[in-house]
């Protein structure tokens, strides 16, 4: 998971400020994963802050395609943080 940025979209869109990519989420896991985190997260961030957040899926086979960095930048910063922590 990590915010959007010019890395990963292209153009402008309303609400990209305040927009999460999540990846490696299954088509068929990625409804209940919303209803989740709109339950646990949006709903909470909404009623206090009166700011909509924005979800972008992808699924493992695009996240090959298109994001294999992402995993490999995820990676590298879990492995600076499990050094980092004695």
């Amino acid at each position: 998971m990590r915010w959007t940025d010019h890395r990963t979209t292209k153009g402008d869109f309303p609400g990209r400020d305040w927009a999460l990519e999540i990846f490696d989420v299954p088509f068929s896991e990625q409804r209940a994963l919303h209803d989740r985190l709109f339950d646990e997260f949006y709903l909470p961030l909404y009623r206090e802050k009166r700011l909509a957040l924005t979800t972008l899926f992808h699924t493992p086979e695009n996240t090959d395609r298109y994001y294999a960095w992402v995993r490999e930048e995820h990676a590298a910063e879990q492995a600076g943080a499990a050094r980092a922590t004695p």
